[in-house]
């Protein structure tokens, strides 16, 4: 599933490319991915313009003209690839075998036809994502369901090992995985910023010190940084429109290196199961 830095990359590209545009028409081929009775959608999403593109966690929302609000989530296997009318592409999600240039195709269940000839197809290969219709009350409630943003002013030190202190008997490296604390940190990035912080991560939060609350919170910030700077992390599971995968993976210290030596230490990358997760980590780089 994309994380917080492969959302946020295709909520930039989509930014830049719809915002102010009108919905003409929406195509929809597949009933279940739209979380809305079908006319209501149709008669509240027509003839509407994109006010803004927005991401919560990791989800992308679309703000529309008559207050109303798109929620789109990917889930495992989603797209979002808008394509203009002089061909060119943008967004991305979970490669699909299938030629983007010729779309749409039987995957792209939903999509959204523009004024000007443009479109936006929100294509499923395993149909788990969803898009749902909400006005203000009802999106701000699924917001609140999440926690603080990690590439937000919000998310500073104190705040940060305030929510750490009111969960003093978890677990480390699961905890940072908890969407009602931190919204869009997955399974790669928390296993990155407990090594890039030295903690091992079934470490519980009680026994770490005010010095590695610290290390751990800045590092998060810096790693998820550095993944949206580089378009994220492809791990078969994320590609842009062009195919083409975020850079990301080469500066990934342990997640998928099981058995390859450490970058630092020269020790070999070892694995543990945390519930049905796979965690890697350095025994002697992370204490």
């Amino acid at each position: 599933m994309p994380e917080l830095p492969e959302v946020e990359t295709i909520k930039r590209e989509l930014a830049e490319l719809i915002k102010n545009k009108k919905i003409k028409s929406v195509d929809i081929n597949l009933a279940k991915q739209v979380k809305a009775p079908k006319a209501k959608f149709l008669k509240l999403v027509q003839g509407q313009k994109i006010f803004a593109v927005r991401r919560r966690a990791k989800m992308i929302i679309f703000d529309l003209q008559n207050g109303w609000h798109l929620l789109f989530h990917l889930k495992m296997t989603g797209q979002l690839i808008y394509r203009a009318k002089n061909g060119r592409l943008a967004g991305g999600g979970h490669p699909i075998r299938q030629d983007l240039q010729n779309l749409p195709n039987k995957y792209s269940h939903v999509i959204f036809n523009f004024q000007d000839g443009s479109r936006l197809f929100f294509n499923d290969l395993r149909q788990f994502g969803w898009v749902k219709l909400l006005n203000k009350k009802e999106l701000e409630k699924i917001e609140s369901e999440y926690g603080l943003e990690p590439l937000e002013k919000e998310f500073t030190l104190e705040k940060f090992k305030e929510l750490m202190n009111k969960k003093q008997g978890k677990v480390i490296k699961p905890l940072l995985l908890e969407q009602d604390l931190i919204a869009g940190v997955g399974n790669i990035y928390a296993q990155e910023a407990c090594f890039c912080a030295g903690i091992m991560p079934n470490r519980r939060v009680k026994d770490l010190s005010e010095e590695e609350l610290k290390k751990l919170h800045s590092c998060l910030v810096k790693i998820l940084k550095l993944a949206v700077e580089k378009k994220g992390t492809s791990s078969d599971n994320y590609v842009d429109a062009f195919g083409r995968r975020g850079s990301m993976a080469k500066f990934l210290k342990v997640y998928d290196r099981r058995g390859k030596k450490c970058y630092k230490c020269r020790g070999d990358i070892k694995v543990m199961k945390q519930g049905s997760r796979t965690t890697a980590y350095c025994p002697g780089c992370q204490r």
